[in-house]
């Protein structure tokens, strides 16, 4: 039998969730890609920083000299092209969505069949989280993470660097790394995967590998538990209409990147998607964990995700953007609706050399 629909105030839910966070995120281990519904269930010495870096970037205190709006400071390098703040909210959901995708995908840093890294670029590599934990798990790989704000740790690994840059200009790292990473870069920061594509691909030593890792901006439903006038599906419309105005997209479409990938060059594309669960619905505990963790971090950042989007791009006043996100938090803590955002990965190698 179902329980009722959460009613009245989320928060002691929240602060339950908050209690087994930290559980959730030090157990990783297998799952499959398909989602299963739980029917049980619903009752940081070293400088991160080098000098090269530094100067290539010309980081002046400009660079920190954040906007501040809505109570939410952003980005000043390349200021307004990132639309969502840079603040400490921010990083918490990032880092916290960081863990749910590592749920998601297995534990792994990387689907393609790529071993033995040497030179890695991180791009959009936001907190550096994932840049960290892969120098971590591979000593003798150098990582450089890049990103538009200078948000990343200076204690971390001697083998990882971070850059300010915009990865929409000429990269000049000509055939330097053996794989080049993004995630959620979709609709954030990426406006022309093809340009990306022919910058990585130039940036590639001959037998490197890119690899896309991008989730769309879509809830999910398998089972018709969603609410035919859900508030989530309605903010996820709304959203990927603002964010479309600012001139990105909030849609994942992993064929016509593949198609980009191989215009540029690439071989051996392949697509592979996942599901990421919003909530502690799955059966799987897994995924039941990457759930608990997508929903604390999409619940705490729904207002940094929108208040940009829809005040400038929709003209939402303020108030009407928080009525907006009161609703769509108070429907992703019924845990009778079974929702997910798509997650799509996509990569492809450059050829070798003696390639026909």
């Amino acid at each position: 039998m179902e329980d009722a629909p959460h009613s009245g105030t989320a928060q002691p839910h929240i602060e339950a969730a908050l209690q087994s966070t930290s559980d959730a995120i030090q157990a990783l281990s297998a799952l499959d890609h398909g989602v299963e519904v739980d029917d049980d269930a619903i009752s940081e010495a070293d400088s991160g920083y080098s000098e090269a870096a530094l100067s290539t970037a010309s980081i002046t205190s400009s660079v920190f000299d954040y906007e501040e709006e809505y109570g939410r400071s952003y980005h000043a390098f390349r200021r307004g092209k990132y639309v969502m703040p840079n603040d400490l909210g921010e990083q918490e959901r990032m880092d916290i969505h960081y863990h749910s995708i590592r749920l998601v995908l297995d534990n792994k840093h990387w689907i393609c069949p790529f071993k033995d890294p040497k030179q890695i670029i991180d791009i959009g590599t936001g907190t550096g989280i994932w840049a960290v934990d892969v120098a971590d798990d591979n000593p003798e790989t150098q990582v450089l993470g890049i990103d538009l704000s200078p948000i990343q740790p200076t204690a971390v690994p001697p083998n990882v660097e971070f850059q300010i840059m915009d990865c929409e200009e000429p990269w000049d790292m000509p055939e330097r790394f053996d794989f080049v990473h993004t995630r959620l870069m979709n609709g954030f920061s990426i406006k022309s995967w093809p340009y990306f594509y022919e910058q990585a691909f130039a940036s590639l030593q001959p037998g490197g590998w890119v690899e896309n890792q991008e989730f769309e901006v879509v809830f999910g439903c398998d089972d018709n538990t969603i609410p035919p006038d859900s508030a989530c599906v309605k903010w996820a419309n709304l959203w990927n209409e603002g964010i479309e105005k600012f001139g990105g997209t909030g849609r994942c479409y992993p064929d016509q990147m593949k198609l980009q990938m191989e215009a540029a060059g690439f071989i051996n594309v392949r697509i592979e998607s996942f599901r990421m669960p919003m909530g502690t619905w799955p059966r799987r505990k897994r995924l039941r964990q990457a759930g608990e963790l997508n929903l604390h971090g999409f619940y705490h950042g729904v207002d940094g995700l929108s208040q940009r989007v829809f005040t400038k791009a929709l003209g939402w006043s303020v108030e009407e953007m928080e009525v907006m996100c009161a609703q769509v938090r108070n429907e992703c803590l019924d845990r009778r609706i079974h929702t997910y955002f798509p997650i799509y990965v996509v990569y492809g190698q450059k050829p070798l050399a003696n390639h026909p």
